[in-house]
């Protein structure tokens, strides 16, 4: 794949992103194409990448992904740059405490993109059984909602969990962008049903937590509920890496 035609899409992707959101520019970021990677069974076709020391920002994507029905999971990864922006400020601590509710907001965004709504501010409903074209084939919007929720249970059930810090961090993040895909069924879905068995996940984060998230992550955050679930995304992954002891 030509480099050029892949960042041409990328920025025709960022273009659509700014008139989806409703906001009049994105900051500036590079992009940087990598090779077609799968690692460990959960490898991603982008990656937004955010150099706190600078405030400057990076999209690491896959040369191959103008031939893939992938323009939503650029959506997923421009929100994660977004936040960075607005949230970050060049600061470590709130970069890190940001990673919850990023991991939310861009399952929102990527799910709304998959939809077909044309703005986040457009009023409109779907069923569950509504179809979506999505780099994995063809699924049903109750199998997209799903997916992170099946993803974090497997990384939790494995033998070695977590292997190292990068599986925590995946994992925590799966479990949030369950929520934010959950969060516009609760808003929009004529016929959403909760059917998923959360117990791997409450045995990881505790029962109380999954209460919480369960009652709280359901709408579109204004900065006051961010720094709500910026503190609690917080306490919860320190306390995680402290009982499983990584650095």
């Amino acid at each position: 794949m030509n480099e050029s035609i892949m960042k041409k899409f990328v920025r025709k992707c960022e273009d659509d992103f700014i008139r989806f959101m409703g906001i009049e520019s994105m900051p500036p970021f590079q992009i940087e194409p990598k090779e077609t990677s799968l690692e460990l069974g959960f490898g991603s076709p982008a990656e937004a990448s955010y150099d706190i020391p600078t405030g400057t920002h990076k999209l690491i994507i896959w040369s191959t992904i103008p031939e893939l029905h992938a323009d939503y999971i650029v959506f997923h990864e421009l929100t994660h740059v977004l936040d960075a922006e607005t949230y970050s400020k060049r600061d470590k601590l709130r970069h890190f405490s940001n990673r919850g509710y990023t991991e939310y907001h861009a399952a929102q965004i990527d799910f709304m993109k998959l939809l077909g709504v044309e703005n986040i501010s457009q009023s409109f409903s779907f069923s569950m059984n509504h179809t979506l074209e999505t780099i994995s084939g063809t699924i049903t919007a109750v199998d997209f909602v799903e997916r992170p929720h099946e993803l974090a249970t497997e990384l939790i059930n494995r033998q070695d969990f977590p292997a190292n810090m990068e599986t925590l961090v995946i994992t925590i993040g799966a479990i949030f962008n369950y929520y934010g895909r959950r969060s516009i069924c609760k808003m929009y879905a004529r016929d959403y049903l909760e059917r998923v068995d959360k117990s791997s996940i409450t045995k990881l984060i505790q029962k109380d937590m999954v209460t919480l998230l369960d009652e709280y992550m359901l709408e579109w955050f204004d900065k006051k509920l961010v720094a709500n679930i910026d503190q609690l995304y917080y306490q919860m992954a320190i306390s995680l890496y402290q009982q499983y002891n990584l650095p």
